[in-house]
């Protein structure tokens, strides 16, 4: 594993490098306790991943070494998850360089700024009127081909101008688009050189 030379960028986590083709991308899994509560078919979806990037929510610590038990895992905090030391679990935001694509990594997209507000049903983005790339740019303080965000539990992948945008829902309390009591969804991430596709995995559905 190649690390780039730190550097930071306000309350952005240093940018790591490392070499994988397909990534698990997961968020709001609101867990408790030791975070052995998620239901196995999650860990079943993510099994052949070489990567797991959870966007936040997670509530308690024990659910990333539960997830790690699958694949090696970063992430990002949301509002109120627990602090860690290291690198695994950045404050705020963070980019992963892997192999040719710059992902960056946020909980809520709309904060820090500039904000990108959701659509009124909130299972959509709003995109301003701007050059998407430059305004990424600004909210991860580096360029960026790909973000990942969660926060509002509903699932969205979309395009603006080149920087593949992806909120891969929650698991464990999907949105409005699925039927209570139901499993949600989670994200895939395929890296190819300097190419990157992603789906949406539903849980009920199918598994990877």
């Amino acid at each position: 594993m190649k690390r780039n030379p730190p550097h930071h960028c306000g309350p952005c986590a240093p940018s790591r490098r490392l070499v994988s083709t397909k990534i698990g991308v997961i968020s709001d899994t609101h867990s408790a306790g030791s975070g052995r509560d998620l239901p196995l078919k999650i860990l079943d979806a993510l099994r052949g991943v070489d990567l797991i990037l959870h966007c936040g929510d997670l509530e308690c610590i024990g659910v990333l070494n539960y997830l790690e038990e699958v694949a090696p895992l970063l992430g990002v905090r949301g509002y109120e998850d627990p602090l860690e030391d290291g690198e695994r679990l950045a404050m705020t935001t963070r980019v992963v360089q892997i192999e040719g694509v710059s992902i960056g990594m946020i909980h809520d997209i709309q904060w820090p700024g500039p904000k990108i507000p959701t659509t009124p049903d909130g299972t959509g983005l709003v995109l301003p009127d701007v050059n998407g790339r430059e305004l990424m740019a600004r909210k991860f303080k580096e360029p960026v081909d790909v973000v990942l965000f969660g926060d509002t539990h509903e699932e969205v992948i979309m395009h603006w101008d080149g920087v593949m945008i992806m909120n891969p829902g929650s698991p464990t309390y999907p949105g409005k688009r699925h039927k209570r009591g139901m499993l949600g969804t989670i994200g895939i991430l395929e890296i190819d050189g300097e190419e990157a596709s992603g789906r949406i995995i539903n849980l009920e559905d199918s598994l990877i």
